[in-house]
């Protein structure tokens, strides 16, 4: 968490972090030293995409990721994961989806959420949640093709 120096009331407010590194988003209870009920072994792959169905910027994760709305989600193949959400079963893609069903199978059910209309998935540990920004379009690569080199 992070201290905010604009004092309401003379409290201070605490700020919630969000790390791209991990793409876990802490919550109030990290700062009470609640500790994370689970944590993810597969990597983060060499990435440099802030696109859907991959990295998050943390300004929208924080002004947009509510209200947040179970889910149940179920890893087909390739980058592809079936989900049901408000009564509607849709495909959504992420560009690491060993991690995304690594988490799945690591959460309790009424922990995997989504925000509400939009493919963002949001799945409690405890101190926080990881967050999995996904797509419901076919994915752009994660690290832009080097343009080939011309020699004459």
């Amino acid at each position: 968490m992070s201290e905010e120096n604009n004092k309401t009331n003379d409290e201070i407010r605490y700020l919630e972090v969000f790390g791209n590194k991990d793409g876990k988003q802490l919550n109030s209870r990290a700062l009470d030293g609640q500790a994370s009920s689970f944590t993810l072994n597969t990597p983060q792959p060499p990435c440099q995409k802030y696109a859907a169905g991959h990295h998050f910027h943390w300004i929208p994760v924080f002004r947009y990721s509510q209200p947040r709305v179970p889910i149940t989600a179920k890893w087909l193949e390739g980058d592809q994961f079936e989900i049901q959400v408000e009564g509607e079963t849709v495909i959504w893609r992420h560009h690491n989806p060993e991690r995304l069903n690594e988490a799945l199978s690591k959460a309790k059910p009424e922990d995997i959420r989504a925000t509400q209309g939009r493919p963002w998935i949001f799945i409690e540990a405890g101190d926080g949640a990881f967050a999995f920004n996904c797509s419901e379009e076919e994915l752009v690569p994660c690290i832009d093709p080097i343009p080939p080199t011309y020699t004459v």
